[in-house]
C-alpha cells in the first residue's frame, strides 16, 4: 500500500540564516516583539520550539535558525 505523505528536507543551515535573537527581532519587528521572542525561548520545551531545532543556545546567547523557526511558527494553531 502506498501513502501520499510528502516529506520535506530541511536545507543545511548557513550563517546567513542564523540570527541572534535581537537581530531576528529587528528584522521581523512587524511580527514579533522582543518580549514575545523571549517568552518563546523561555517556554521552548513546552511549545515545541526546542524540538523543532530552530533554537541554538551558545555561550549563553540565543540564536534562531530562520527557516526552522518559520516552519515552527507556521505550524502553530490558535
Amino acid at each position: 500500500m502506498q501513502t501520499n505523505q510528502t516529506t520535506f528536507e530541511t536545507p543545511a543551515p548557513t550563517l546567513e540564516t542564523i540570527l541572534s535573537l535581537e537581530n531576528f527581532q529587528k528584522k521581523h519587528s512587524d511580527k514579533f516583539t522582543l518580549g514575545q521572542l523571549t517568552w518563546f525561548m523561555r517556554n521552548r520545551e513546552r511549545n515545541g520550539l526546542a524540538e523543532s531545532g530552530a533554537v541554538i543556545l551558545s555561550a549563553r546567547k540565543f540564536y534562531i535558525n530562520e527557516p526552522l523557526f518559520t516552519q515552527w511558527f507556521a505550524s502553530q494553531k490558535a
